[in-house]
């Protein structure tokens, strides 16, 4: 997450006097003689685990070739006001423009908003383009070379159509559950076949021009009733989305 000077400051307060509490019931569960607000866990099953957060978020240095990439993005930062750092992390909302999603503009700097596009699999919601394999078929080669060559023609592709950022390519879900409905999106339960093809995918992506965003590293196991308003176009009788939380371990 991304946060403006003053939030962070803020945040780092909120923080500092939470840990001064000593009556705060439930600092981590994942801590040895942690407790659960939840009455109905049991020992080593607790639900809602979490980790303790920590502000401000760290500056990153950058190393190798990013150190300039750094330098840059601090220059360009610092000339920002607080409403302006607001808006360029801030989406406009599903489809708000042009693109599936969107950030903020800084006009009086000359940074255009970022557009965002689906998919792993190439261009969504757009003509003239292809529809290319899904992930577990590129999977099945066990080919670097053919993952690359896929990832440059989908980065081609969103180039010509104006995205900078390729929401894609997908490493999970990894396909523990076989009924899961998403599953041929990601490459293969098998990480070091994901890890690889991830990495050849975006480098092709990103050597035409156009961000790679990997996504779905875990949590995107189950899409069922992932949105109450689409189950209840099915005539599912629900009013909620269904969910999982997850542990730290996992």
């Amino acid at each position: 997450m991304w946060l403006t000077h003053g939030a962070a400051l803020l945040l780092a307060a909120s923080f500092v006097n939470a840990q001064s509490n000593s009556t705060a019931p439930y600092p981590n569960s994942t801590y040895s003689n942690a407790t659960s607000p939840n009455l109905i866990t049991t020992s080593g099953a607790q639900s809602f685990q979490s980790s303790p957060p920590f502000y401000p978020s760290p500056w990153g240095s950058g190393a190798g070739n990013w150190a300039d990439a750094y330098t840059r993005a601090r220059a360009f930062v610092s000339q920002l006001t607080l409403l302006e750092k607001v808006n360029l992390t801030t989406g406009v909302g599903w489809e708000g423009e042009r693109c599936v999603g969107q950030n903020g503009a800084i006009p009086r700097l000359g940074f255009r908003s970022l557009c965002m596009q689906d998919s792993p699999l190439g261009l969504r919601f757009t003509d003239y383009n292809s529809a290319f394999p899904a992930g577990v078929n590129v999977a099945a080669t066990f080919s670097r070379g053919l993952a690359y060559a896929r990832g440059q023609a989908m980065g081609a592709e969103h180039r010509g159509k104006g995205t900078d950022v390729q929401l894609g390519p997908v490493a999970g879900p990894l396909g523990r559950a076989p009924e899961g409905g998403r599953n041929w999106e990601g490459f293969s339960p098998d990480p070091v076949l994901t890890g690889i093809l991830m990495a050849q995918t975006i480098r092709g992506i990103q050597d035409e021009g156009v961000i790679a965003c990997a996504k779905h590293y875990i949590g995107n196991e189950q899409e069922h009733f992932r949105q109450a308003g689409e189950a209840q176009g099915y005539k599912f009788n629900i009013s909620d989305s269904l969910s999982s939380n997850i542990d730290d371990v996992t």
